[in-house]
């Protein structure tokens, strides 16, 4: 017969009062992250955009549950920018997240469009981008690569996948102890909605003030949607 007594780290109290489960439970809460994408899009500039060859500048923003990327590209030297008659285009894509697994968010691009580099009229770029899809490949390649620590594309083609574990892991204090669990682009900000059984302020310490806002909500999921809109 089985004696529960001699496991290695069970109390026959704690056992019955239900005490080292409810604790555990009572350990987690639940915060609001928001991460301004204002100050964001400087260390973008310094941390990808300087280090590509034809990505000439890339501007995150956000809106009604979508991410937005956009900026300007180079395609001089390439066959199709003696076609199109140009050396730079604009590009704007919009990503919605779809997926959180393991701190890792998926992002699916729902719209992909290339621009003049000068607005006309009859945009025959914006026409060329609908017909013809690998400059997405193109340039999402060349954003991942600079950081692929931090993005990858998925098997799929059409997601960005982004590893909230690279921050994380860098302030042990955090590390292993936040669990995302949703992901709202909004207002200029990306909301994330996490628990966590610890403090999250050595994380407000790291990163500062101009890259995030934290603060705790409700454990009721109802108030957790809504606060997002605050």
């Amino acid at each position: 017969m089985l004696d529960l007594r001699k496991l290695s780290g069970f109390n026959l109290f704690d056992f019955l009062t239900g005490k080292n489960s409810f604790e555990e439970k009572a350990l987690k809460s639940n915060y609001r992250i928001a991460v301004l994408l204002h100050s964001l899009n400087k260390v973008l500039q310094k941390k990808v955009v300087e280090g590509t060859e034809d990505l000439e500048s890339l501007v995150m923003d956000s809106g009604r549950g979508v991410l937005y990327l956009s900026g300007h590209y180079s395609i001089k030297g390439l066959t199709w920018s003696k076609i199109l008659r140009t050396n730079h285009i604009r590009y704007k894509l919009s990503l919605r997240p779809v997926k959180v697994d393991g701190n890792r968010v998926v992002f699916r691009i729902e719209a992909f469009r290339l621009y003049d580099h000068n607005p006309r009229s009859i945009d025959p770029i914006r026409i060329f981008s609908k017909v013809f899809k690998f400059h997405r490949k193109l340039i999402l390649e060349e954003i991942v690569e600079e950081i692929p620590e931090i993005l990858s594309l998925t098997e799929v083609g059409n997601e960005i996948r982004v590893d909230l574990n690279y921050f994380l892991a860098e302030i042990p204090e955090v590390a292993g102890a936040v669990t995302v669990q949703k992901v709202i682009p909004e207002k200029g900000n990306v909301f994330l909605f996490v628990r966590s059984n610890t403090i999250l302020k050595p994380l407000l310490d790291f990163f500062g003030p101009d890259y995030l806002r934290i603060e705790p909500i409700s454990e009721n999921e109802d108030s957790m949607l809504m606060l997002w809109r605050d």
